[in-house]
C-alpha cells in the first residue's frame, strides 16, 4: 500500500467494556464504534469521570467508508459477526486484534491481520440510565512491527498522546501472546470459579492450581518453539495485585449468563498440547468446569 500521512481512519468493532475503553483512549482518532450498545458511555478512570460519545453504528448499518484500521474489541462469541462485517466493509483494512485467547489467524485468515495483546483491566458497569466502564488498570499494549503506514501512524500517535504501547518483532510478539494466554488461563477461570475479584485469588484455595497450569502451559509453548519466562508465576501474581479490584472478563460473562472464552484460552492450550502428543490435564479440567458452570446457569 502506498505511503500516506496523517491519522488513519479507525473503526472499533464491539461496544462492550473493551470497545468503550478503546473509544475513550483513542478519542483523538475520532473512532467509529460498531456494536449493540449505543453511546454515551461514562468512563471512570481513577478519580476522574468523563463521558465518551464516539460516533456509533449498529452492526447491520453501512459505514461511510472502508476504514484504514479495524480494532477488534469483541469476545470470541461474536466472531461470526466480525467475519461478516470485515468481509463486507474492510477487505483492505489493517485488522488489529487485541482479543483474549489464541487462534485468530485460523479464523481470520483472509484479513490483513496484526495480533497484539493488552493488559488493560476494564469493568463494564451499566445502569438503567447510563452505560459505563471503570478502568482498573491501563496496563501495556503490545503490537507486532509491520511495514505499513497505518502502523507507523499509530506508533507516532502513541508517543504524541502518551499511549502505553510497545512494538516488537514477530517472535517476541508470539512470546508475549503466550504470556498473556497463560495469565488469562489462570486468572480468568479461577476467578470465575471462585466468584471473586482478581486480587482475592492468591489467598483462595483454587490458587493451588496456578503452578500446574503454568507447568503444562510452559511445556506446551516449548513444543511450538516458544520459551516462556522463568518468573511467569511471579508475573501472574503481580498482575492479580495490579488489577486487584477488577472482575475478570470470564467472571463477568458467567455472572451475565453469557458464553465464555474458555475454548480460546485453556481449551487452546489443551488442544495444542494434544496436537503435539502431550497432555494438559489441568487446562482440560478447567475448560470442562467452566463449560459446566455456564450450562448450569
Amino acid at each position: 500500500m502506498a505511503e500516506r500521512s496523517g491519522a488513519p481512519s479507525l473503526v472499533i468493532l464491539g461496544t462492550g467494556a473493551m470497545g468503550r475503553y478503546w473509544a475513550h483512549r483513542l478519542a483523538p482518532l475520532d473512532p467509529l464504534i460498531i456494536g449493540q450498545a449505543a453511546p454515551p458511555y461514562q468512563v471512570q478512570d481513577q478519580s476522574r469521570v468523563v463521558t465518551a460519545e464516539p460516533r456509533w453504528l449498529a452492526w447491520d448499518a453501512d459505514p461511510p467508508r472502508s476504514p484504514d484500521i479495524v480494532l477488534l474489541a469483541v469476545k470470541w462469541r461474536g466472531m461470526a459477526r466480525v467475519q461478516a462485517w470485515l468481509s463486507h466493509h474492510a477487505q483492505a483494512s489493517l485488522v488489529i486484534s487485541l482479543m483474549n485467547g489464541m487462534g485468530q489467524e485460523d479464523v481470520l485468515h483472509d484479513a490483513h491481520l496484526a495480533v497484539g495483546t493488552t493488559t488493560a483491566a476494564v469493568l463494564r458497569l451499566d445502569t438503567p440510565t447510563m452505560r459505563g466502564i471503570t478502568i482498573n488498570g491501563s496496563g501495556e499494549t503490545i503490537l507486532p512491527i509491520r511495514k505499513d503506514w497505518r502502523m507507523d501512524a499509530l506508533e507516532s500517535l502513541s508517543r504524541t498522546h502518551g499511549w502505553n504501547w510497545t512494538w516488537v518483532d514477530d517472535q517476541a510478539m508470539l512470546t508475549r501472546r503466550w504470556v498473556k494466554l497463560v495469565q488469562n488461563s489462570i486468572i480468568n477461570p479461577l476467578s470465575a470459579l471462585a466468584d471473586c475479584p482478581n486480587g482475592d485469588l492468591p489467598s483462595h484455595p483454587l490458587w493451588r492450581l496456578a503452578d500446574p497450569l503454568i507447568r503444562e502451559a510452559k511445556a506446551t509453548a516449548e513444543s511450538v518453539g516458544v520459551e516462556l519466562p522463568q518468573d511467569l508465576s511471579d508475573q501472574v501474581r503481580t498482575l492479580t495485585e495490579q488489577t486487584r479490584d477488577n472482575l475478570s472478563s470470564m467472571l463477568q460473562d458467567i455472572r451475565a449468563g453469557l458464553e465464555t472464552e474458555i475454548a480460546a484460552i485453556n481449551g487452546y492450550i489443551a488442544r495444542t498440547a494434544a496436537k503435539r502428543g502431550m497432555s494438559a490435564p489441568t487446562h482440560e479440567a478447567l475448560t470442562h468446569l467452566i463449560k459446566s458452570l455456564r450450562a448450569q446457569l
